[in-house]
């Protein structure tokens, strides 16, 4: 396992991206403090794929808001609908995330193989909590984007689990500081869980994106760790928060 989790993050720290959304071991570190560590792995996987998908899979990773947007609950339900599609200029990444979470619930209980749409979802959502993702792609962004991606990652060494670990233990101990709460079951009701879904996503949609704005406003070019720690631990909680809810 250890040997394939290397071969997966070698393999995407090679390729290109513009804007890729915080780096591998971080994707990977959420989902460990999640408690999904044993697949951690595919979250690093969708990056990957938008080498390949031919522009299906980028607007899956980002939504454009100008400054002053308010992102609701109406609005991540509408974009469902553009999961997968090449229609990217604004992107949809929190209708991707219902979308992907279905996938997920869906491929569980037909008896399919269920962990690619998984760290499909958490890697969308460990995306939300990334503020240059939900703002637009302007000069500031483009200009700051890559190192506010790997902010947690800098000054941490070791072999790729030590750093996964280590990341992801900073995570869990941000977590606990944040209010609890519990999406409705989805067994009780798929229209239930996906309303209280939108308005957690667009909840830290609107947070992100106040973040990223500020930033800029401030002339602010990289996140302090504990902003960025921060907002992984809010990804992390809704994450975690969401696979129990599918159970």
């Amino acid at each position: 396992m250890r040997n394939l989790v290397a071969a997966v993050v070698v393999g995407i720290s090679l390729l290109p991206s513009p804007a890729r959304a915080w780096n591998d071991l971080t994707h990977m570190a959420v989902m460990e403090a999640a408690g999904l560590g044993d697949y951690s792995y595919l979250a690093a996987g969708p990056d990957m794929a938008k080498e390949k998908a031919g522009g299906h899979e980028d607007g899956n990773h980002y939504r454009d808001n100008p400054k002053g947007t308010v992102v609701t609950a109406d609005m991540v339900l509408d974009q469902v609908r553009d999961y997968n599609c090449r229609c990217n200029g604004e992107g949809h990444l929190y209708g991707a995330i219902v979308a992907a979470l279905h996938d997920y619930r869906q491929a569980r209980d037909q008896g399919k193989y269920a962990r690619y749409p998984r760290g499909y979802a958490s890697h969308y959502i460990a995306d939300l909590s990334m503020p240059l993702h939900n703002t637009t792609y302007d000069d500031f962004n483009r200009a700051h984007h890559a190192e506010n991606d790997g902010v947690v990652e800098r000054g941490v060494t070791g072999s790729t689990r030590g750093r996964v670990d280590r990341i992801a233990a900073e995570i869990r101990g941000r977590m606990k500081r944040l209010a609890p709460y519990r999406l409705p079951a989805a067994r009780d009701g798929m229209a239930r869980f996906d309303k209280e879904l939108a308005a957690r996503i667009a909840k830290l949609a609107n947070r992100s994106m106040a973040l990223g704005y500020r930033m800029e406003e401030r002339a602010q070019a990289v996140m302090t760790s504990e902003e960025a720690y921060g907002q992984l631990a809010e990804s992390a909680l809704l994450l975690k928060e969401a696979y129990r809810a599918l159970q």
